[in-house]
């Protein structure tokens, strides 16, 4: 079973923060990292600018990849992705949070535009 098919049952089990939340986590802690677990392809085109990419479908194979030590904010188009990601990453002894509406939900400056997907 992968993770996506996961979404309906990940939002009741992670911490999650809102868009306003994260973005005052990423600007005051140097700790908080911002991960994108959408596809290449809409990473390319619609972004949040320093997010790293970790698609959902790769994630298993690349968690090791990530520090321990820092802690996550999960980000995907609206939420399911990110949450499945969260949950996962939690499940493997990461301290990691959803941000809640994904980029649908994001109203600050990003590259790119939804209209480019």
């Amino acid at each position: 079973m992968s993770l996506a098919s996961e979404e309906n049952i990940c939002f009741d089990k992670v911490p999650s923060v809102s868009a306003e939340e994260a973005k005052k986590l990423l600007e005051k802690n140097k700790d908080y990292v911002l991960l994108d677990v959408r596809t290449k392809m809409e990473y390319d085109k619609w972004r949040i600018e320093g997010a790293k990419l970790y698609p959902l479908d790769t994630l298993m194979k690349t968690y090791k990849e990530l520090d321990k030590s820092k802690k996550y904010l999960i980000i995907c188009l609206s939420g399911g992705r990110s949450a499945c990601a969260t949950y996962a990453l939690r499940q493997l002894g990461f301290e990691a949070f959803n941000i809640r509406g994904g980029m649908l939900e994001w109203p600050y400056e990003t590259i790119g535009s939804f209209d480019d997907l």
